[in-house]
């Protein structure tokens, strides 16, 4: 017969694990039996002080640490940064603009070298109705269509490809001016560039569109209202 007492749970084996009395009394509510070599619960907060491992992703929600990049925030120094993001513009003044305007314009000096050559070199001769006249010899009406090609070549590179794709073109680098998308501070390219150059025709009309910049708010011509530009110093 055994000696075991029948309202004591059976002694057990050193080498398995402890039964539960079915007896005694239940765990309190929300605590559990450790088991032996059993990790954290799931979803558990690590005790303080306890080292985080190592490639752990942070919890779901966290806050970043300081100094840690956001995800979708704009880079600082980004060029279409200073709009939208409570950084100041500083328009271009219109003396500025005038600068550059007329530094750009030394592109046709090759036009005014070839006319001159033409002209310096043309011949007296009588046209179809038969008047005395001058008409230009052959070499000078090659002189002047090679530098008007010239003239054009210059002017369309400085103006439309180097300056829709920078904003900037020697002109404007020269005295530290910007053309620009007004919304988003981008350079607008070489088509919008050419666009902006044409729309130039509506400055004209009495002049009054180059002279608008002088109370205009953003300090904008009648093209750049068109091509929703702005030029910035």
């Amino acid at each position: 017969m055994s000696n075991q007492d029948p309202f004591q749970p059976p002694t057990t084996r050193w080498d398995q694990p402890p039964v539960a009395d079915p007896f005694g009394s239940p765990a309190p509510y929300g605590s559990q039996v450790p088991t032996y070599g059993a990790g954290p619960a799931y979803g558990a907060a690590p005790a303080y002080g306890a080292p985080q491992s190592y490639g752990a992703p942070p919890s779901y929600g966290a806050a970043p640490a300081f100094g840690a990049p956001v995800y979708g925030a704009p880079a600082y120094g980004y060029p279409g940064a200073a709009f939208g993001f409570g950084v100041p513009v500083t328009y271009a003044p219109w003396i500025q603009r005038v600068g550059a305007y007329l530094l750009d314009s030394l592109a046709i000096l090759p036009y005014f070298a070839g006319l001159l050559y033409m002209t310096a070199t043309s011949e007296t001769g009588v046209n179809r109705y038969g008047s005395p006249t001058d008409q230009p010899t052959s070499a000078g009406a090659l002189a002047f269509g090679v530098c008007a090609v010239l003239s054009l070549v210059l002017w369309g590179w400085n103006r439309w490809v180097r300056g829709g794709r920078t904003g900037q073109s020697w002109g404007k680098q020269a005295v530290g001016l910007t053309m620009q998308r007004d919304a988003t501070g981008e350079p607008i390219g070489v088509w919008m560039a050419f666009v902006r150059d044409v729309a130039h025709y509506v400055d004209g009309i009495l002049y009054l569109g180059y002279l608008w910049p002088l109370w205009d708010t953003k300090r904008q011509t009648f093209s750049d209202k068109l091509t929703k530009t702005v030029v910035v110093s």
